[in-house]
């Protein structure tokens, strides 16, 4: 992906991008509606004024990527995971971590951090721009309010992933942003297709309808595989067949996401596979602009888009697919992809989060 210039933002984007620089905003929308660019160009906008400006994701691996799509508007924005703003936020102003609770070093002692603000205010904090903020717990909002900062807030409820998400309605409680959160329209993203596969699991309706993306493509496949070495062959023959395709191939478990990156390799596409690890210090860096068939995990999924998905495992989807994290979980994946999307399984029985999905939105294939 790149990112489009000024000219090319919608009215809604460039609308959000302009919002009164003091105070507090939140900005939602539909999966493809470009929370993530007009994320970057509200934090450069704030930053050409001359504001410390942080652009704050939720995760690692979005972060590398908005640093890579946003390289050229990069000057004066520091672009940050959640917890690399706070222990750098804390430690420029108390000389130490954060304090955390009971749970770990990554849970964190709210009340002893708003104790901490009470006694010695902090001298500098900066105007914040958060991607994904459904992610992040609501202290972290309540610290933000006490501290009055300047903040705008991207979110999505209907696409959280995380335990201790905040909605919608809560942010804008706790942050006081009054009314209804600014709303960013249509689906920039995905195929007509795709979108329709999607929408069927939504865990809620839309208060409004949304309306469907103009670009048409091809159905989403439902692909049974006999054997994983012919699933690797089809793959294979994708990505050489489409040299100019970004590949996103998301697994459910990190050993998946090695033996995959591993037999790739071996087919020839070592220079242009890499896989994400989070716990992996020797793949928890990727590089957008040499690589592109990205290998990752679900938990890492949300935020990102490839010209084509595949999920090679589709029975380790065994939850009930009447639940809300299942859907959405599903739902995020098939949300990741631009023009073609590949859903792929070995039992002989269709896994039932697509079982029930008609024909017409969802082309079977068997090899």
């Amino acid at each position: 992906m790149t990112l489009p210039s000024l000219l090319e933002l919608t009215p809604s984007q460039e609308a959000v991008v302009m919002l009164p620089f003091d105070g507090r905003h939140l900005v939602t929308g539909p999966p493809g509606s470009g929370k993530t660019v007009t994320a970057a160009y509200r934090a450069w906008a704030l930053a050409t004024v001359g504001r410390p400006t942080a652009l704050v994701t939720h995760s690692n691996l979005l972060s590398q990527r908005t640093t890579h799509i946003s390289a050229r508007l990069s000057e004066g924005i520091r672009i940050t995971t959640f917890h690399r703003w706070l222990r750098t936020f804390w430690n420029d102003n108390f000389a130490c971590n954060p304090p955390s609770d009971d749970a770990g070093e990554w849970s964190y002692d709210w009340a002893a951090m708003l104790d901490s603000c009470i006694d010695r205010p902090p001298s500098r904090v900066d105007d914040l721009v958060i991607d994904e903020g459904q992610e992040l717990p609501p202290d972290f909002y309540r610290l933000c309010r006490f501290l009055a900062v300047r903040i705008t807030v991207f979110a999505d409820e209907d696409l959280g992933l995380g335990e201790g998400q905040t909605g919608l309605a809560s942010i804008g409680r706790i942050l006081r942003t009054g009314g209804d959160p600014r709303l960013l329209s249509g689906n920039l993203r995905s195929t007509r297709e795709i979108a329709l596969l999607a929408n069927i699991f939504r865990v809620r309706p839309p208060v409004d309808p949304e309306p469907l993306p103009h670009r048409t493509g091809d159905k989403a496949v439902l692909l049974h595989c006999r054997h994983p070495d012919a699933f690797l062959a089809q793959l294979s023959q994708f990505i050489a067949a489409n040299p100019d395709h970004s590949i996103g191939i998301i697994c459910r478990s990190t050993e998946l996401q090695r033996e995959i990156h591993r037999r790739l390799a071996v087919r020839g596409f070592a220079t242009s596979v890499e896989s994400y690890v989070s716990s992996d210090i020797n793949r928890s860096v990727v590089d957008f602009s040499s690589h592109r068939v990205h290998v990752i995990h679900t938990a890492s999924m949300k935020g990102m888009e490839f010209d084509a998905v595949f999920a090679p495992d589709l029975d380790a989807y065994p939850e009930d697919p009447t639940g809300a994290s299942a859907r959405r979980r599903f739902r995020v994946m098939c949300t990741r992809a631009r023009n073609a999307l590949y859903l792929v399984h070995y039992n002989r029985q269709e896994p039932e989060i697509v079982a029930d999905v008609p024909h017409d939105l969802l082309e079977r294939r068997h090899i």
